[in-house]
């Protein structure tokens, strides 16, 4: 009896440090997983930035191309763009805000943005801490406000407008659709041929071309990745309704 008392006591003793062995294994496997998704999305907002930058040409300073490429390629999270006449460090929600001021006068809009997005994801990734052993290292809160907020950005880019009734960022329409929206603040629809349309006229468009989504198709990559970050953290990732992405800001 003795002897079987130990067997047992010996048998779930060795049980629990296998789970706990296994209960770390899976930790730090999840941990190189959410590293290897982070990657992924900096790649990803690698891509963004070139066909912003070739869709917007005017909206980005070009000597600064290659510093924001080797900050983003190299983890780095040194750059520090102006505000006004302030060139202290600043947080992302900061350069998120001005990237989408209404004012007309916002010089390079892109690299504000893209700044934005990348010291977002550089914080709800805590790439500052440099040996995450286990997924424990990760907050779960930090990473579904950037969740939500490149739910925001993706609606933001698509649909706002500055004071002009101007898109702040040309993505998914055709050209032909913005020398439209620019006639039609000088002309009523009924008076405009859309055949006289350039892009139309040179047949380099057409009006039945669908709309470019290759925009949104990243970003909808890049939650897809949050998404699976988040759900190694034993949660689930948080879906905003169209009235919050309409009247929501940002989230701090």
């Amino acid at each position: 009896m003795k002897y079987l008392l130990i067997l047992i006591v010996l048998f779930f003793t060795s049980c629990s440090n296998f789970q706990e062995k296994l209960q770390n294994t899976i930790q730090s496997e999840n941990a190189k997983q959410i590293k290897n998704e982070y990657k992924e999305i900096i790649n990803l907002l690698i891509l963004y930035k070139k066909k912003l930058d070739k869709r917007n040409p005017s909206n980005y300073a070009k000597n600064l191309d290659r510093t924001l490429h080797n900050e983003i390629v190299n983890n780095t999270n040194t750059i520090t763009l102006p505000i006004g006449k302030s060139n202290s460090p600043k947080n992302y929600t900061q350069y998120l805000k001005y990237a989408f001021s209404k004012e007309t006068t916002i010089r390079n809009r892109n690299d504000y943005l893209i700044v934005g997005f990348y010291k977002m994801f550089y914080h709800a990734y805590k790439i500052d801490i440099k040996h995450k052993i286990t997924a424990l290292s990760y907050d779960i809160v930090t990473l579904q406000k950037a969740y939500k907020n490149l739910q925001i950005l993706q609606w933001k880019i698509k649909f706002n407008k500055n004071k002009l009734n101007q898109y702040l960022f040309l993505t998914w329409q055709n050209n032909w659709q913005i020398e439209l929206e620019k006639q039609l603040k000088h002309n009523s629809l009924d008076t405009i041929k859309l055949s006289d349309l350039k892009n139309i006229k040179l047949k380099i468009e057409s009006l039945l071309d669908p709309s470019n989504t290759s925009f949104e198709v990243i970003t909808s990559k890049m939650m897809l990745l949050m998404e699976k970050s988040i759900k190694r953290l034993n949660a689930e990732p948080e879906k905003l309704s169209i009235d919050a992405l309409i009247s929501l800001i940002f989230i701090i």
